[in-house]
């Protein structure tokens, strides 16, 4: 079994246990935050079309930041000028949590700032959550779900108010996207199977997934260091840039992603 599907196992496992509690039902009770901004207009508009993330851990890097606080580095994120925020929400394998994102949302409601939840998505209940916790947009792995549940996912985010990223990673999965209207297609340089990144493969994708997926947003994920990968990716059809472990590796992630926009 490799790390991506214990991850699915674990979430599965959650989503169930969650299910089970009535947690579900209880949040549908709750009125949801009003008036999330537009991530896929944000990006568009954007100078720099970065999506700056708030991440503890991952399975193969371990810790990353234990000590960042969500709300300083989410407003911090903003006033350098991200695009968007993506907030890891996974607890067992990035040591995230659903109220990562309520706290964000405080901070991000202010300044306007979309907030992507980047978790493993495979019940619309967690899809929910997430508008109830005041995300601007899911994440879809087009890998870890079926064609059918891909469409499904897509237009029931879209009928509660939120936006689509939808993460691919082989070639053979643009077809399981096109049609479905993501807002935002994102290539994922990395492997999920092995967790190994090659942003060369992005590179490699882009064109192919600009003129296939209409007037979706392109965004690229992983591995991106320096400003010098952003403009190369932006050849390519890229307009978004998701970048998490490079600034929070840090120990002050919002220093290091201004040293980042202006001394790479």
């Amino acid at each position: 079994m490799n790390i991506l599907d214990r991850i699915l196992q674990s979430k599965r496992r959650e989503v169930d246990a969650l299910r089970a509690t009535g947690y579900y039902q209880a949040i549908t009770t709750v009125s949801p935050v009003e008036s999330v901004a537009s991530m896929a207009e944000s990006i568009r508009l954007s100078p720099t079309g970065i999506i700056a993330e708030f991440k503890r851990r991952s399975p193969s890097r371990g810790l990353i930041n234990g000590t960042a606080d969500v709300e300083r580095t989410i407003e911090g994120y903003a006033s350098e000028g991200a695009a968007a925020c993506s907030v890891l929400t996974d607890t067992p394998f990035f040591g995230g949590a659903p109220s990562d994102l309520a706290r964000a949302s405080r901070v991000a409601g202010r300044c306007r700032l979309p907030l992507l939840r980047k978790d493993f998505i495979v019940s619309r209940e967690q899809i929910l959550e997430a508008r109830m916790l005041g995300a601007s947009s899911v994440l879809l792995i087009a890998s870890v779900l079926t064609p059918c549940e891909l469409a499904d996912f897509a237009e029931y985010a879209r009928s509660i108010g939120l936006e689509t990223l939808v993460e691919i990673h082989a070639s053979d999965e643009l077809d399981r996207v096109t049609g479905i209207g993501a807002d935002m297609i994102g290539v994922n340089s990395r492997n999920l199977a092995d967790m190994s990144t090659d942003i060369s493969h992005a590179m490699r994708m882009g064109d192919e997934v600009a003129a296939r997926c209409g007037g979706a947003v392109i965004v690229a994920e992983s591995g991106i260091g320096s400003i010098e990968d952003i403009n190369n990716l932006r050849q390519y059809g890229y307009s978004g840039f998701l970048i998490g472990e490079r600034f929070m590796r840090e120990s002050d992630p919002v220093h290091a992603f201004h040293v980042f926009l202006t001394c790479s």
